[in-house]
C-alpha cells in the first residue's frame, strides 16, 4: 500500500469516527429586531450563525482586550458586523449560539434571592419566549421632552456602546452619545451641554427610550426547594455558559 492509499485509509477512517458528529453548518436565524436597522454584509442574504468550534473557544478565553462574548460571536456570526447588533440582538444570538453548540438543555444553579439555596434546574433554551419589535418599530426614535417642550431623537444602543452602559450612572454621564438630534440639532457641540443642561424628567424620558423591552426572555421562574420561594431570577451568562452540560 502506497503513501496516498495509507492517507485515504486513515482520513476514511477518521470520517466514520466522526460520522455522528453534529453538523457545524450555518444556519439562518431570525433576529428580535428583524435585523430591520443593520446594513447587512451582503443585502440580499439572511444573518446567520454557526456552530463554536475548538478554535473558538480558544480564540473566546485567550483574548482580553474586548468582551469574550464578542469575540466568539464575530467568529460564529455571519452578514453583520458583531458591534453594530442591537443588545436585544447580541444576547438572543448568544442564546442561539448556546444552543446550536451544546445542544438545547442548559442545566444551571438559579440562587435563591431569599435563602441563598442553590436549586438545579434544566431550562430549554429553544423555548425562551422572545418579545419581537412591533411593526412600528425605528432607530432612533423620536420622543418628546416635556419639560422643554421640544422634540428629540434618541438611538439604541449597540454592542460598541457598552462601555457607556456601565450600570445607571454610565446612562447619565454619556446620555448626549445616544442623543441624535433635539429641536432639529445634530451637532454634538450643542447636544452635549443641552443634555447635560436637561430638567431630570427629560433625562430620564431619554434613559426610558433606550431601555426597550424587547428580544430573548433571560428570567426563569424559581420556586425554592428549601424555603419554598417563588421568584423570577436571571440566568446566569457568562464565559461558563459556553461550558456544555
Amino acid at each position: 500500500m502506497n503513501t496516498q492509499q495509507q492517507d485515504q485509509e486513515k482520513q476514511a477512517i477518521i470520517a466514520a469516527i466522526l460520522e455522528k458528529a453534529p453538523s457545524n453548518v450555518a444556519v439562518e436565524v431570525d433576529l428580535p429586531s428583524e435585523s430591520r436597522v443593520y446594513r447587512l454584509e451582503d443585502p440580499g442574504s439572511p444573518i446567520t450563525i454557526r456552530p463554536m468550534t475548538y478554535e473558538d473557544e480558544r480564540a473566546m478565553v485567550s483574548q482580553s482586550s474586548d468582551d469574550p462574548m464578542n469575540i466568539v460571536l464575530s467568529r460564529c456570526v455571519g452578514n453583520v458586523k458583531v458591534h453594530d447588533l442591537l443588545l436585544m440582538d447580541k444576547m438572543f444570538l448568544i442564546m442561539k449560539l448556546r444552543e446550536i453548540s451544546f445542544g438545547d438543555d442548559y442545566e444551571v444553579l438559579l440562587i435563591c434571592p431569599d435563602c441563598g439555596e442553590e436549586n438545579p434546574a434544566t431550562i430549554k433554551l429553544s423555548q425562551l419566549p422572545i418579545n419581537p419589535v412591533p411593526d412600528d418599530f425605528v432607530d432612533p426614535v423620536t420622543i418628546s421632552l416635556k419639560g422643554i417642550d421640544k422634540e428629540c431623537k434618541v438611538r439604541l444602543p449597540r454592542v460598541r456602546d457598552t462601555k457607556h452602559l456601565s450600570g445607571e450612572e454610565g446612562y447619565f454621564n454619556d446620555l448626549w452619545r445616544f442623543v441624535e438630534s433635539i429641536d432639529g440639532h445634530t451637532d454634538k457641540s450643542i447636544i452635549h451641554p443641552v443634555v447635560e443642561g436637561l430638567p431630570v424628567m427629560d433625562r430620564r424620558a431619554i434613559v426610558n427610550a433606550m431601555l426597550v423591552d424587547y428580544g430573548i426572555e433571560t428570567k426563569a421562574k424559581l420556586d425554592c426547594k428549601k424555603c419554598g420561594g417563588v421568584n423570577v431570577v436571571e440566568l446566569p451568562i457568562g464565559t461558563g455558559f459556553f461550558g456544555g452540560n
